[in-house]
């Protein structure tokens, strides 16, 4: 009999691997998507800066862009973990880009916005700062591509990280009978189809993300 098998759109660390394998699973990865800096230069100070994602203060932290005394506003547990380890204070922390929205709107001041972010960002801060005339402004600097690949297997579950993961791996891929797991709602919004079982985080994790594929396979296999 087969094991059922997990398939990761991006590669996870030795640690969650082994877990997976350790509960008697299947496990497959590819980086369903590439992630390249760009170079920029150092804008004028700003009120407030904001994080979306791992990659840009990844990209900022190399340049040395000095974050010790900014107000910081960031998305998700991964960017979170990154600024907190490098010692950065967070003035808000959100679990996606609608909770982040939601407090920005209810700020009464006439504050400046700064937002690091890549090239494939979603509209949704974008259209919400126009539409708030606020003193906004976005400096792309990385860029996400797409490693399109056909998977010649058929996986029983698939962990997705972002809105382009689904859409690299969809564009040669059916999502078919597998379980989907999402790290968040964004992601799960950027599903073609609704899948036969879905699973999404509220607080985003992936350590989660894996802990949650586990558990559902292992409960199908004794059902």
């Amino acid at each position: 009999m087969n094991k059922p098998l997990i398939l990761s759109t991006k590669k996870l660390d030795v640690v969650l691997r082994k877990r997976i394998v350790q509960n008697g699973l299947a496990y497959m990865e590819y980086d369903a998507i590439q992630v390249k800096p760009l170079s920029f230069e150092s804008p004028a100070l700003t009120d407030y800066i904001i994080f979306s994602s791992k990659n840009a203060v990844k990209t900022v932290l190399k340049n040395r862009f000095p974050l010790a005394n900014a107000h910081v506003l960031c998305v998700g547990e991964q960017s979170k973990a990154l600024l907190f380890k490098n010692g950065i204070k967070m003035t808000k922390t959100a679990k996606n880009m609608e909770e982040l929205v939601i407090f920005i709107e209810k700020m009464t001041n006439n504050a400046s916005f700064l937002h690091f972010c890549g090239n494939r960002r979603l509209p949704l801060l974008t259209k919400k700062m126009a539409a708030m005339k606020a003193n906004f402004k976005e400096i792309v600097i990385y860029e996400t591509t797409l490693n399109v690949k056909k998977i010649n297997a058929v996986p029983d579950a698939i962990l997705f990280y972002s809105p382009s993961g689904v859409e690299s791996y969809t564009e040669m891929n059916a999502i078919g009978n597998s379980s989907c797991f999402c790290i968040g709602k964004t992601t799960a919004k950027a599903l073609p189809l609704q899948p036969k079982d879905l699973i999404v985080l509220e607080n985003p994790s992936i350590k989660t993300l894996v802990a949650k594929a586990i558990q559902h396979l292992k409960k199908q296999q004794h059902a």
